[in-house]
């Protein structure tokens, strides 16, 4: 009965000793996180906005600069990722063709990068902070004083964009640096050395209409704040500051001096740990290893190989999710303890996005799991074989 209680113990005392502690103003920190607005990006940075295809994919790619990417196609996949925002950014840019990328909201590289200004016209000097409206969900506040440098054109705005790092749908499509929340804001002065106080607000209802959990997802997220507009008398619509930085969690701000109280607690988990430590190495060693390549692209040929640990184990089962599509069934395969075993998955036909195989793994007195597997396509992995030297994709200890 004591063996069974260190697991949960430990579990806690590592929790209690992991989390940042502070005697003062507990109830302030549950009710806002905040960080401070970054230095603007350099002038000659572009901001890059691309439009997916319905697959996802990136119409070019370019190093260097700070990339959105937009979702514009759910009514025509089913995708849960939300596409308002990009297809209203669509029209705002005059966008008509099925995947597109811009450059400082121009079409051609080489004209965003002659309206380029080489000094900043504005100052902007604030704070992001997170927190629990009256809706009950977390909103975005940007307490800001902007002053611009020079004078601005009327039509000067403001767009905020709330992107996600790397974005999975229920479908299994990848994007990164996906848009999943865009607001403007038009409500202050463009008149030089005029300074606006004010506070830009994201809605918590707003954020979540587009997918946003901060509490559920705290970390993973970027705001962006990009001004576009014109010199006073211009026309143009050039990018005249952009600003992006990851949103505030709860670790932002941390100093060493909230570390004190789990520094002791800690310590005590020391002791509690050792007999659990010794129980994992006996894990680890009884765990499997499975590797996995491409060995043909048409029809396409999955090659396992599994080498057993200290216990013997079993594969129950094995599928594949969409578009991807096995081939037949598949048998449930044995391995004693310390033996390898190679064998085949073949699929009705191959697909251009990664495949993800999912693997019923039993273990011998450790239990069973899924062991999730992510392959690029097999022509992907082939075609790289065959510039390089041969590569495969290891599914790691399961």
């Amino acid at each position: 009965m004591m063996r069974l209680m260190i697991g949960p113990l430990l579990a806690m005392f590592l929790l209690a000793g992991c989390l940042p502690y502070s005697t003062g103003a507990a109830d302030e920190a549950l009710q806002t996180v905040s960080s401070t607005l970054p230095q603007p990006e350099p002038q000659d940075r572009l901001l890059i906005e691309s439009f997916l295809n319905q697959d996802a994919d990136l119409p070019v790619s370019v190093e260097g600069e700070h990339h959105l990417t937009w979702w514009s196609w759910s009514d025509q996949t089913g995708s849960n990722w939300p596409d308002d925002d990009a297809k209203a950014r669509k029209g705002q840019l005059g966008i008509e063709t099925e995947a597109m990328t811009v450059y400082n909201e121009q079409q051609d590289m080489a004209v965003a990068e002659a309206l380029q200004l080489e000094q900043s016209v504005l100052e902007l000097q604030g704070s992001i902070q997170l927190v629990y409206d009256d809706e009950g969900g977390i909103a975005i506040h940007l307490p800001v004083e902007l002053t611009p440098r020079v004078n601005l054109s009327d039509d000067t705005v403001l767009s905020i964009f709330i992107t996600e790092d790397r974005a999975v749908d229920h479908h299994g499509r990848v994007a990164h640096h996906l848009v999943r929340d865009m607001m403007p804001q038009v409500g202050f002065s463009v008149e030089a050395k005029n300074t606006t106080e004010t506070t830009w607000i994201v809605p918590s209802t707003h954020l979540e209409a587009a997918g946003v959990n901060f509490d559920e997802e705290p970390h993973g997220w970027h705001i962006t704040l990009a001004f576009f507009g014109d010199l006073e008398g211009g026309e143009e619509s050039r990018l005249l500051a952009l600003y992006t930085t990851p949103v505030p969690t709860s670790w932002d701000g941390t100093t060493i001096g909230d570390f004190f109280v789990p520094a002791f607690l800690l310590v005590l988990c020391l002791v509690i740990a050792s007999g659990a430590v010794m129980g994992s190495f006996k894990r680890e060693k009884g765990m499997p290893r499975i590797d996995a390549q491409w060995t043909s692209q048409d029809p396409p040929v999955l090659q396992f190989r599994v080498v057993a640990g200290t216990q013997p184990l079993s594969l129950n089962g094995c599928s594949a999710a969409e578009p991807w599509s096995i081939r037949g069934g598949f048998k449930r395969v044995k391995i004693s303890a310390g033996h390898k075993r190679e064998f085949a998955i073949r699929f009705k036909r191959s697909e251009s996005s990664d495949c993800h195989v999912s693997l019923n793994v039993e273990v011998e007195e450790l239990g069973s799991w899924t062991q999730y597997l992510r392959l690029p396509s097999a022509e992907e992995a082939l075609r790289s074989v065959q510039i390089n030297t041969e590569k495969a994709t290891d599914g790691g200890e399961a």
